[in-house]
């Protein structure tokens, strides 16, 4: 194709380019102007390397210098695009929201001078010297929000030990696993939780760990082995966060936390409106927490909306406190148990609409999963959900009842 004129476009102000071909870049390049503020390159899919594209990334930051949002995730092991994309990012002064591929020590540094940032997506870098922690000065801006993705979690404790505090609301931390046959390294773990704690500063507000591991491809006996559960001392640093509302570490296996420990949890995490824990990696090691432990959360935890918990839904004695104490939580209308033992669905229905009255359906793994010990439990939760839309409409009836016979009793 011929090669476009020198600005097509030149009071440009957003750009979103998807094209991956190096053919068409003579035409990015022409619709590169300092006018624009907003620019995503390959939003929907990464680009393909090639030194064309690192050519044309590298001048950015020179025909481009007003960028205030910039979205252009490049696939990893591309180390040339990579300095590219940084070397970018390093002549831009106005950045304030920001999405991107490894970014090195250099960028960090940059991006931590600027006092107009307030969104950063990044994955977590290979270039860091680990004699060297916390070697990237404080980022002076207060971010809104944070996510870094790394290849495993080992991987983003190192990522975590080397960049320096932030102070932000919103952090995401993704792993990326591929074809792993492991969900991950439990050794990994305890590490983690100490460098997060001492990374972000105590005002967080909403946390989650995602772990992409494929559970449907792992065989059973990985997701019943034990080695992969943790209890509440893998927990503790993070009872310092005592402002979080949304907290998600559903992919990681909690068995070993029991009704004790969630209760000193729980106590430290007042303001939680979501609570996502231990559910979506499909364990089969039986969960340790009870019902008990899921009236302590009701009992401390009076914002919840949404919560995902596996534990043993099992009849209690709801005379005796905690239950009896409890005040009932009309605001949760999700609840997911994920792969949980029940015994009495009748009971266990009357219980859950004791604490929460406005909850009709109660989410779980089925028939995913072919282990004849869960597959037990499917239809008792699926007997509980029935009494539970049972008694949900019975209390609304009653309502109604309540609401029409103060309209009779009203003066004329």
């Amino acid at each position: 194709m011929s090669t476009p004129s020198p600005s097509l476009l030149p009071n440009l102000r957003r750009l979103h380019w998807e094209d991956g071909r190096d053919s068409f870049l003579p035409l990015l390049r022409a619709l590169l102007v300092p006018t624009i503020w907003s620019m995503t390159l390959g939003a929907y899919r990464y680009w393909v390397p090639s030194f064309a594209k690192s050519v044309l990334l590298a001048s950015l930051g020179a025909r481009c210098p007003y960028i205030q949002t910039f979205t252009c995730p490049f696939r990893d092991g591309d180390e040339e695009a990579s300095d590219a994309i940084c070397e970018a990012i390093c002549g831009w002064r106005h950045l304030v929201h920001l999405t991107t591929g490894i970014l090195n020590p250099r960028a960090l540094a940059h991006l931590s001078s600027l006092s107009s940032l307030k969104t950063l997506h990044f994955r977590s870098y290979d270039f860091v010297d680990d004699t060297q922690p916390k070697s990237i000065p404080i980022f002076v801006s207060r971010l809104d929000d944070v996510t870094i993705t790394a290849p495993s979690l080992s991987h983003l404790t190192r990522c975590l030990k080397n960049i320096p505090s932030f102070s932000c609301p919103s952090v995401k931390l993704r792993i990326d696993y591929g074809d792993s046959a492991l969900p991950y390294d439990p050794m990994d773990i305890p590490d983690l939780i100490v460098s997060f704690s001492e990374c972000f500063s105590p005002a967080l507000e909403q946390l989650d760990i995602e772990i992409g591991f494929h559970c449907d491809e792992l065989h059973e006996d990985v997701l019943a082995d034990s080695r992969f559960a943790f209890g509440f001392n893998v927990i503790i640093p993070l009872l310092s966060f005592n402002r979080l509302t949304h907290l998600d570490l559903d992919w990681f296996c909690i068995s070993y936390v029991d009704d004790g420990a969630l209760k000193n949890m729980v106590q430290s995490w007042p303001l939680l409106e979501v609570f996502s824990f231990g559910t979506e990696g499909r364990w089969l090691v039986p969960p340790s927490l009870t019902f008990i432990g899921l009236v302590h959360l009701i009992q401390h935890c009076r914002h919840l909306q949404w919560i995902e918990i596996p534990f043993r839904a099992f009849q209690i004695d709801t005379s005796s406190e905690p239950f009896s104490t409890t005040i009932p939580n009309e605001n949760v209308t999700s609840f997911f148990v994920g792969v949980s033992p029940i015994d009495d669905a009748v009971a266990v229905a009357c219980q859950l609409h004791a604490l929460m009255p406005n909850l009709a359906h109660v989410g779980h793994w089925n028939r995913e999963l072919a282990r004849p010990s869960v597959a037990a439990f499917w239809d008792k939760w699926d007997r509980t959900n029935e009494y539970l839309r049972v008694l949900t409409r019975s209390a609304e009836i009653r309502w109604e009842m309540g609401e029409g016979l103060q309209k009779c009793l009203l003066p004329v």
